[in-house]
């Protein structure tokens, strides 16, 4: 396998995809990468470890709340305080 050029999708700069990286890439069944090594480290600097939240109304109380995860319409979603109280309920049935 030769190395490859690739068109970095955001700053549009190529870069060298390597014959090793190839395989590393090949081994772990991962795509091509999309994005040089500079926008791939600013990506994962700026996104850090900080879980994204999405603000809810509590299906149960009503009250406003926010939760990792991105609710899906029609399922039932609760704030934390309902969603604790569910779950010691639930434990002992």
């Amino acid at each position: 396998m030769p190395d490859l050029e690739i068109t970095c999708v955001q700053c549009k700069r190529v870069f060298i995809f390597s014959e090793k990286e190839q395989e590393i890439f090949y081994r772990k069944n991962l795509h091509p990468p999309q994005h040089c090594p500079k926008c791939r480290s600013e990506k994962a600097v700026g996104e850090g470890n900080v879980p994204k939240k999405f603000e809810i109304i509590c299906d149960h109380c009503g009250r406003r709340d926010q939760v990792p995860f991105k609710p899906k319409v029609g399922r039932e979603v609760l704030c934390r305080e309902c969603h604790s109280a569910l779950m010691a309920r639930t434990r002992f049935v």
